[in-house]
């Protein structure tokens, strides 16, 4: 290049897109990276339900953006919220200034789902951050709590039964570990309790857990679901939460003070993007750059790009997001640095894992599938391979040991008291 002038490419999102996009950038010597976030920290996300159900500490599946950028000297951090982008101007807005762009990469990932049924947003909780997690635990043991000292029948089986609307892999993986921690846990912490009255309901619109997966697999999930005592309403949707509980299609009511939100995700748009297409996702060309122009890239859960195998958007997982965040970084190098033609994006599919409980997940690469506990432990693996940094795979493995041989869930510790109907 005859210039010795940085292009400068800002990344918005410090997901599993936005980190990957932002590490291969600030290889090439004519980069100059900023990497925004409104967290500090990069969320390893399908672990997430772990914290939920106090198998693991927050610190233990998330990293600090800053420390994963050290070793890479042409990228830098910003703590901030994105308002707006004008791309007319080539400028993101944050709270407190603006910033100039050569190429944008907007990577913010997606959000729970708010669909139009009453109550959903009064009455339940998502599960998309730590927050989300921490709310989540707090509920769990403070249901618990509650109920070791209530008298009345009817309210203590209420505070303990926990319903959880949506069957992809984080209400089958959050119902799963909730069953056992019901069948462990609470036996030997709260004697007060009486056996039985712990109950686990899963409710989901298809008539199978596990969309995405092959139909052996979602049999064999929904079975080993039924094996831990969750109650399963499958092939009904819901029409109403409300704080005792959720109305399903079918007239039933399912009564429990605790309903967790996991059916479905919507992208995280940023105002400035073209309209979003279904499900708050945003139409890009095949090389992952918006249709209108060229220097804005869009990665991961955000983006709608269709697979050309089905016909549908790529699914929102962390495979697609890191594939999508380097293949837009070399689409950008190509462009800026040797006016080369960019290259389509295609996915390499590594397979899809999902656990159930202990001993029992499904796992599928290609043509091959595996169910049961060498599913489990190989799913294991993979997610401790997966993890950012040393420490954390490290602490997670070392719970995980302590976990299975101990049948106890280390971190039951509660933040703060959400208050129950009743109280």
């Amino acid at each position: 290049m005859g210039s010795e002038r940085k292009i400068h490419v800002i990344v918005i999102g410090a997901g599993f897109a936005g980190v990957n996009a932002a590490r291969a950038l600030a290889q090439e010597p004519h980069m100059l990276v900023t990497l925004i976030d409104r967290r500090n920290y990069h969320l390893f996300q399908p672990l997430l339900y772990q914290v939920a159900i106090a198998a693991l500490e927050a610190p233990e599946i998330a990293e600090p953006v800053r420390g994963m950028l050290r070793k890479h000297r042409r990228a830098r951090f910003l703590l901030g919220d994105v308002r707006r982008i004008d791309r007319a101007r080539r400028q993101i807005e944050l709270e407190d200034r603006k910033l100039r762009y050569d190429y944008l990469i907007v990577a913010t990932g997606s959000r729970t789902a708010q669909p139009p049924v009453p109550g959903v947003a009064e009455h339940t909780i998502g599960l998309k951050d730590l927050n989300d997690a921490l709310r989540v635990r707090d509920r769990i043991i403070a249901a618990c709590e509650e109920a070791a000292r209530e008298r009345d029948v009817e309210r203590r089986q209420s505070l303990l039964h926990f319903i959880i609307v949506g069957g992809g892999p984080t209400g089958v993986e959050l119902a799963g570990m909730l069953s056992e921690f019901g069948r462990t846990v609470l036996p030997r912490d709260y004697p007060e309790i009486p056996a039985g009255e712990f109950r686990v309901s899963l409710i989901d619109g298809n008539e199978l857990p596990l969309a995405t997966f092959t139909s052996s697999s979602r049999s064999y999930a929904r079975e080993a679901l039924a094996t831990l005592g969750v109650d399963l309403h499958l092939g009904v949707r819901v029409d109403a939460v409300t704080a005792g509980g959720v109305r399903t299609g079918d007239g039933q009511f399912v009564n429990g003070y605790t309903t967790f939100w996991t059916a479905g995700v919507v992208g995280a748009e940023v105002d400035g993007l073209p309209e979003a297409a279904h499900g708050g996702r945003i139409e890009t060309t095949p090389l992952l750059h918006v249709p209108d122009d060229p220097r804005v890239y869009v990665a991961g859960d955000l983006n709608a790009l269709a697979d050309p195998r089905t016909g549908q958007p790529y699914a929102q997982v962390a495979q697609v997001a890191m594939q999508q965040g380097r293949f837009a970084a070399a689409n950008i190098t190509l462009d800026a640095c040797f006016g080369a033609p960019q290259q389509p994006f295609h996915y390499r599919d590594y397979g899809s894992v999902a656990t159930i409980g202990r001993n029992s997940a499904v796992v599928e690469i290609g043509r091959f599938r595996l169910t049961g506990a060498p599913a489990w432990f190989g799913w294991a693996g993979i997610h401790i391979v997966q993890l950012v940094g040393f420490r954390n795979r490290l602490l997670v493995m070392l719970n995980w040991i302590f976990n299975y041989f101990s049948y106890a869930f280390g971190v039951r510790i509660m933040y703060r008291k959400p208050s129950f109907p009743g109280d």
